[in-house]
């Protein structure tokens, strides 16, 4: 894995005796070092072009991670949403950029979503500042925890996926991944890399937008959790683009719900809204 490579590389040998002795062993001894220093140099090449390796063990680092930050954006930074996922209990807080109206007339949408239950921030009702809807389920868990499990998946199960350089991500150094992802092939697939059902789910979404292939790059910090993702594709609609942005590991504040005083039921929402 990355991070371990990482981590032996940063370990020298202790240099022997004063002065200048290192000039007085020759140039066999220089030879030595620098076939060691080769050697580690292509242990590490070879753990960074392990795409299927180091892909799988960052999707499962960070899926188990307690909290995490998601920013996700259309092309060019559109679309953008600033998500915060919690693991346990299941949680998220999602603020995301849309087109004003009468409800949004910031153009901001602003949900909560904890135990089956989506709380969205309103103005509409007097002395309240939700209202909730009974969703079920996990309330918005998946898109807040980002497409982590199917780009790391769908990237593992291509062939022409590969290392394409190590580059920084918010300052931290991290391996740049990238694999052209054939869905008709990627809907076939029957090995260990991706879910049968997430398998299926990703290529319908896919193909529904009117896509044959996606372009995925993967960004893999030395410590083996996701920094990046970015998805690229050709649809019926133009050029489609996901990007995402992971930060703050497990260092999300604990997700609550709303107090309950501050919240509208649903009918009072829609009694607010129709009131003139």
């Amino acid at each position: 894995m990355t991070a371990a490579v990482g981590a032996a590389l940063t370990m020298t040998a202790a240099g022997c005796g004063g002065g200048d002795g290192g000039s007085d062993r020759g140039d066999g001894a220089g030879k030595g070092r620098e076939n060691k220093s080769d050697a580690r140099t292509d242990a590490r090449t070879d753990a960074r072009t392990d795409a299927r390796t180091v892909l799988l063990a960052a999707a499962k680092k960070t899926g188990a991670q307690a909290s995490y930050k998601t920013v996700q954006t259309g092309q060019g930074g559109s679309d953008r949403s600033e998500m915060l996922y919690q693991r346990k209990p299941a949680a998220t807080v999602i603020k995301a950029e849309v087109t004003k109206s009468a409800v949004n007339p910031d153009g901001i949408s602003h949900m909560l979503s904890l135990g089956g239950t989506t709380y969205v921030k309103t103005d509409k009702v007097p002395g309240k500042s939700w209202y909730s809807m009974d969703v079920g389920g996990g309330g918005g868990a998946p898109r807040a925890a980002g497409y982590v499990p199917e780009f790391a998946g769908a990237l593992a199960a291509t062939k022409s996926t590969k290392w394409i350089a190590e580059e920084k991500i918010a300052g931290r150094p991290a391996d740049h991944y990238r694999g052209t992802v054939v869905l008709r092939e990627l809907a076939e697939y029957t090995g260990a890399a991706l879910d049968e059902d997430l398998r299926d789910a990703y290529v319908e979404g896919a193909q529904k937008q009117g896509m044959k292939s996606v372009v995925i790059d993967m960004w893999v910090g030395k410590d083996d959790l996701v920094l990046k993702s970015r998805e690229t594709g050709e649809g019926s609609k133009g050029r489609e683009v996901i990007n995402e942005e992971y930060s703050q590991f497990g260092a999300v504040p604990k997700i609550a719900a709303p107090a309950a005083g501050t919240v509208a039921t649903w009918d009072e929402f829609i009694s607010a809204r129709a009131t003139p």
